[in-house]
């Protein structure tokens, strides 16, 4: 569990992603983006595991891709973001792919919802990059 609120729950479970650039450098085989998510809910921050090398990649249910937030607020906003993993380097140097904001006071109470949502592309990936 993450966050402070005592007004309710939201559970969130990170499936895949699908088609992401590749923010990796080089031509080795195999050097293709290490993509994890990071979530933002009110006042807690939580990050899926990292699946190495793969521009579609698919959190497998044995790998931390599941939490629950605390609610403080009904009205806040849940931030998703995605990135390229850069291994031995601080949190603000990984590669930001793109973002999507989901507002869940548009979600009913007590239901499932599986969904997609279309990435905003960050200013910080680079088309040509390969």
């Amino acid at each position: 569990e993450a966050g402070s609120g005592s007004c309710g729950k939201i559970y969130l479970e990170i499936l895949s992603a699908h088609d992401l650039p590749n923010v990796d450098i080089g031509t080795a085989v195999g050097n293709e983006t290490d993509a994890f998510v990071s979530a933002v809910y009110e006042d807690a921050l939580v990050e899926t595991a990292v699946i190495h090398d793969e521009l579609s990649p698919h959190w497998l249910p044995w790998t931390q891709r599941a939490f629950a937030f605390n609610m403080i607020h009904p009205a806040s906003v849940l931030y998703l973001g995605v990135f390229g993993h850069k291994q031995n380097l601080q949190a603000l140097q990984h590669v930001p792919i793109g973002r999507v904001e989901i507002n869940p006071g548009n979600f009913q109470r007590d239901t499932v919802y599986t969904l997609q949502y279309k990435l905003f592309p960050s200013h910080h990936v680079q088309k040509d990059r390969k």
